[in-house]
C-alpha cells in the first residue's frame, strides 16, 4: 500500500489531485511528539514530506505530553480545536463525547480501514463500533534494562520478582549514586502504569470487565507493599517521572524502568551517544511472581484524531489527506522505526519484519493487556485517584491498607456514573 487513499478508491484519489493550489496553514496538528526535543526534527520532517507530496502546509502545535488533554479541552471550549491531534491510546475515551470528534469510518469506510491496518492497532482507536482514531505507532509498555549497568552490578536479566529485587540490591550496592529501578513516583498518569503492571504481576486487578472496582484485595495490597518496600530500601526514589527514568537510565544511573518501545529513541538522545547506545538497551519480559506465570505488559500506541464542525469530514479534506499520508507506506516504514515503535499497517509491518530491536521487544511483550482504567469514560478521574493513593503510600503519608481502602471507596464513587468506552 502506497497511500491509504489508494486502498480507499478513486474518490479520495481524485480529492488529492487539486492540492497544488493550497495555501499556507491548510490544517493544524497538535502533537506531543513535536514538543519533545529529541523528536521535533523528525515530526517536522513528516510535515515537510506531506507538503512535498500533497502541496498542503501544516501548522504544528507542540504541547508536552502531560499538558495535551488539558489543552484539547480548553480549545474545545473556545472552539479552537486543531484539525488533527496526536493522542496516547489511553486518552481516547476521555474525548469520545466531544461533538467535533470525527468517526473515521464515515470518511474512509470500515471495510477499507480493516483491510489496511493491523487489527490490534486499529482496535485502539475504536469505541463502540466508531473509529474515532487511526493508529500512528503501536507496541506495548514493558520493562527496559540498561545492559551495561547490569554488567557493572554483576547480575543477569531477572525473570522472577525475587530475582528482580536481588538485581536491584546488587545495582544499589555496586553502582554508585544509582537509582536501581526508576519507578514512577510522581505524575498520576505514570504512577498508574507502574502500579497497574505490578498489580497484575501479583494477581490483582483494579476494575473487572463489568465495571466493578476490585482493587481492595490481598493481591493489590501485596503489589502496593512491594512498591513501598522498594522505595524504603533505596531501590527506587521519590520524585521520578518517565522523563527522569529515561535520563537516568541513559546516563548509566539506573538499571530498570517501564516504558514503550520508543524509549530507544529517547535513550539515544539522552545518552549523547546516538545509535551507539543501542547495545545497552535491553527489552525484558516483566518479572513474574512465580516461575511459570505468564509475563505481562500494557497495550500501547499513539493515535490520530480529527476534529471538524459537526464531526463531518470527507477524504478530500486537507486533514484527511494528512491522515492518509501519515499512514502511508512511505511514512509507516520509516517514522515508527525512528520512534522505535511498530508500524500500524499490514503492509508496513511486513516490510520491516527484520528489525532486530522490534523483534526483541515483541518477544518480551508477553501477555499484553489493555489499560483497564483507560477503557472507561471517567478514566482521567480514576487515574488521579489511583495516582494520589499510591503516592500517599509511597511517601509514607498513609499505610498500604488505608491507601487501598481509600482507593476502593473513591474509585467506586467515580464509577457510579461511568460507562464503558470500548
Amino acid at each position: 500500500m502506497n497511500r491509504l487513499t489508494k486502498a480507499l478508491g478513486a474518490v479520495a484519489l481524485i480529492g488529492s489531485m487539486g492540492a497544488g493550489t493550497a495555501q499556507a496553514d491548510d490544517l493544524s496538528f497538535m502533537s506531543f511528539t513535536y514538543a519533545e526535543e529529541a523528536n521535533t526534527a523528525t515530526v517536522q520532517g513528516l510535515l515537510d514530506g506531506f507538503k512535498a507530496a500533497d502541496g498542503l502546509t501544516v501548522e504544528p502545535l507542540g504541547f508536552a505530553w502531560g499538558d495535551m488533554q488539558k489543552n484539547i479541552f480548553l480549545r474545545a471550549r473556545s472552539n479552537t480545536l486543531p484539525n488533527v491531534a496526536q493522542l496516547s491510546e489511553r486518552w481516547l475515551p476521555t474525548f469520545a463525547s466531544l461533538d467535533q470528534l470525527v468517526d473515521l469510518n464515515t470518511v474512509y469506510g470500515q471495510e477499507n480501514l480493516e483491510a489496511t491496518f493491523a487489527a490490534d492497532a486499529l482496535a485502539m482507536g475504536n469505541i463502540n463500533g466508531k473509529q474515532f482514531a487511526l493508529p500512528l505507532i503501536s507496541g506495548s509498555i514493558g520493562m527496559v534494562a540498561n545492559k551495561a549497568v547490569l554488567d557493572q552490578a554483576g547480575v543477569e536479566a531477572p525473570t522472577t520478582v525475587a530475582e528482580f529485587k536481588d538485581a536491584l540490591i546488587a545495582v544499589r550496592d555496586n553502582v554508585p549514586n544509582s537509582v536501581p529501578y526508576t519507578m514512577a513516583t510522581k505524575n498520576n498518569g505514570s504512577i498508574l502504569i507502574d502500579f497497574m503492571i505490578w498489580n497484575w504481576v501479583h494477581g490483582g486487578s483494579i476494575i473487572d470487565a463489568e465495571g466493578k472496582v476490585v482493587v481492595d484485595s490481598p493481591e493489590s495490597r501485596s503489589a502496593l507493599q512491594f512498591m513501598v518496600d522498594l522505595l524504603n530500601e533505596r531501590l527506587a526514589a521519590p520524585e521520578i517521572d518517565r522523563p527522569d527514568s529515561r535520563r537516568l537510565l541513559a546516563q548509566g544511573a539506573s538499571a530498570f524502568y517501564f516504558d514503550a518501545p520508543q524509549t530507544r529513541t529517547f535513550l539515544r538522545d539522552f545518552s549523547g551517544q546516538g545509535e551507539a547506545f543501542d547495545v545497552n538497551v535491553l527489552p525484558l519480559k516483566t518479572p513474574v511472581l512465580n516461575e511459570g506465570d505468564a509475563s505481562t505488559s500494557v497495550q500501547w500506541g499513539h493515535l490520530l484524531v480529527q476534529f471538524a464542525p459537526g464531526a463531518t469530514a470527507t477524504a478530500e479534506d486537507p486533514a484527511d489527506k494528512f491522515l492518509s499520508y501519515l499512514t502511508s507506506d512511505a511514512v509507516q516504514t520509516e517514522f515508527p522505526l525512528k520512534m522505535s515503535a511498530l508500524p500500524v499497517t499490514n503492509s508496513a509491518r511486513a516490510a520491516v519484519a527484520d528489525d532486530a530491536y522490534l523483534t526483541a521487544w515483541a518477544e518480551a511483550t508477553g501477555a499484553s493487556r489493555a489499560n483497564e482504567v483507560g477503557i472507561w469514560s471517567n478514566a482521567a478521574d480514576m487515574t488521579t485517584i489511583i495516582g494520589e493513593e499510591v503516592q500517599g503510600a509511597l511517601l509514607g503519608q498513609k499505610s498500604v491498607d488505608d491507601a487501598i481502602t481509600a482507593m476502593q471507596t473513591r474509585l467506586t464513587e467515580s464509577m457510579a456514573n461511568a460507562t464503558p468506552a470500548s
